[in-house]
């Protein structure tokens, strides 16, 4: 009988325990939030150090430093379109203490444009915040007669193959290729790595049209040397209020929003990353915040972790068809 009893005993001892550890465990979590952060946050950056991007991210740096009361150092860790910085960033300690602010690509359907990406954006992220969103915006020589989404597709029309664009990165080249499928016709790819080669052909007049990103399209078209026909965003932006979609030039359906974003290592506490995303959300709420994403050509992008869950989700589904449309070999 002593027998029986004993087990029995030893068996319900170890679920009090083990309730007991849960129990504490739960208690703990508030704590971690409340004691977050303790020491200086690290936040990396895939893009070299004076470009936009940079620029931004230390910009969203800053106001953390702020908010939490602790440094924040932007690391630049360039290389493979901004793949490096968030790979660093997924195999870091899930602490809190190691954030990348990153754009769609090298976050979500960059696992699409690479054979080995080296990590696995949905499942090694920790979502935090959408941060901002932008347009690309197609752009032709200032000094040609083009003037409108229309007449740059009638005037490939008549070239017989000889028009030609600048290639930069993912996008522009999805945008390029989207436009010549719904417009019907034929334009040659002419790849580049940085925006500054691709202008200077387009000014030349090597280059027939292009896709730029909203903040060095702008000051271009300030300086009269190129002209802006369209955004990529499927309504227009506030950035550009008189600047029509391309929808509206007459391609339906042709359209693609870019965004930044913010992430922790998968693993990271629940109460750590709902307290940076509620930093997040004060810093877009901010005047001058909203007033300098204008002037980066970009808008406010509020929102939850769940949110930019489904974004990363919803560009990796697009992307898959979008990649195939365009006829892109992973790198």
């Amino acid at each position: 009988m002593l027998e029986r009893i004993i087990p029995c005993r030893r068996g319900a001892i170890g679920r009090v325990i083990a309730a007991l550890a849960v129990s504490v465990s739960l208690g703990s979590l508030p704590a971690l939030a409340q004691d977050y952060p303790s020491k200086e946050i690290r936040v990396f950056c895939g893009f070299p150090p004076g470009g936009g991007a940079d620029i931004s991210i230390r910009f969203f740096a800053e106001k953390l430093r702020a908010l939490s009361g602790r440094p924040v150092i932007v690391e630049n860790k360039t290389g493979a379109g901004g793949n490096l910085a968030v790979q660093a960033v997924a195999r870091a300690k899930p602490d809190g203490y190691t954030l990348v602010i990153s754009t769609g690509g090298p976050a979500s359907y960059n696992v699409h444009l690479f054979k080995n990406l080296g990590y696995d954006p949905v499942k090694e992220l920790a979502p935090i915040s959408p941060l901002a969103s932008f347009p690309f915006v197609l752009v032709v020589n200032a000094e040609r007669p083009i003037k409108t989404v229309k007449d740059l597709v009638e005037h490939a029309k008549t070239q017989n193959g000889k028009t030609s664009y600048g290639a930069i990165g993912g996008t522009p080249i999805v945008l390029s290729e989207m436009m010549k499928y719904v417009g019907k016709f034929d334009a040659t790819q002419v790849m580049y790595r940085g925006t500054g080669s691709p202008t200077n052909d387009l000014l030349s007049g090597a280059l027939d049209f292009m896709f730029m990103d909203s903040a060095a399209a702008i000051g271009q078209a300030q300086q009269g040397r190129l002209r802006i026909l369209a955004v990529s965003t499927p309504t227009r932006s506030s950035v550009l209020p008189d600047v029509p979609t391309l929808i509206e030039g007459g391609l339906p359906g042709v359209e693609r929003t870019s965004w930044f974003a913010a992430f922790a290592p998968a693993g990271t506490p629940e109460p750590v990353v709902q307290k940076l995303n509620g930093w997040f959300q004060q810093i877009l709420a901010m005047d001058d915040t909203k007033q300098f994403l204008h002037s980066a050509g970009a808008d406010p992008f509020p929102g939850t972790p769940d949110d930019l869950k489904r974004l990363q989700l919803e560009e990796i589904a697009k992307w898959a068809d979008l990649v195939k449309l365009a006829q892109m070999e992973a790198q």
